[in-house]
């Protein structure tokens, strides 16, 4: 994980800005990508006690929870899902924190298999997945239980160990 964060932001900031690595400064990269947005700060602004981050990138792990495919054609292969953590309060509770996220496109029909294998291969994410997720939250939405959740427009996802 420590070697995959590093070229992974240093891409998304190469790409989004459209620069070579020699001209990127610091400033350049914070403009991009905002490493202070946590699951929790989602989950806060999914009920309201905080605002929706800027538009900026931002980098979240956790569990992935749910796999919904959407659009099961290669071609506009379309999955939301379900990124959750939790932190405990004491010694007794646990909290917990989660987002929708959603990925569009050919390359991540065979990331998100429509059936998951007994056996997934390396890479692939299915449920109890540990992810590192670079994306954009774009809005609030509702759970078919009508509870509140940040939705946000996946470009990345990698799995952990």
């Amino acid at each position: 994980m420590r070697r995959i964060l590093p070229v992974l932001l240093t891409s998304i900031a190469l790409a989004a800005a459209g620069q070579t690595a020699a001209a990127l400064s610091r400033a350049d990269f914070e403009r991009i990508v905002d490493f202070s947005v946590t699951l929790k700060d989602l989950a806060a602004a999914s009920d309201g006690t905080a605002r929706l981050p800027d538009g900026r990138f931002v980098v979240l792990n956790g569990t992935v929870s749910d796999v919904n495919v959407i659009d099961k054609e290669q071609a506009s292969f379309r999955v939301r899902i379900e990124l959750i953590t939790g932190e405990w309060i004491g010694t007794e509770d646990v909290k917990s924190y989660s987002c929708y996220v959603d990925f569009s496109g050919p390359e991540f029909f065979k990331v998100f298999p429509v059936r998951p294998p007994r056996t997934p291969e390396e890479g692939t994410v299915v449920i109890d997945s540990r992810v590192i997720v670079v994306g954009r939250p774009v809005e609030v939405t509702k759970t078919p239980l009508g509870e509140k959740r940040v939705l946000v427009q996946g470009i990345f996802v990698r799995t952990v160990e």
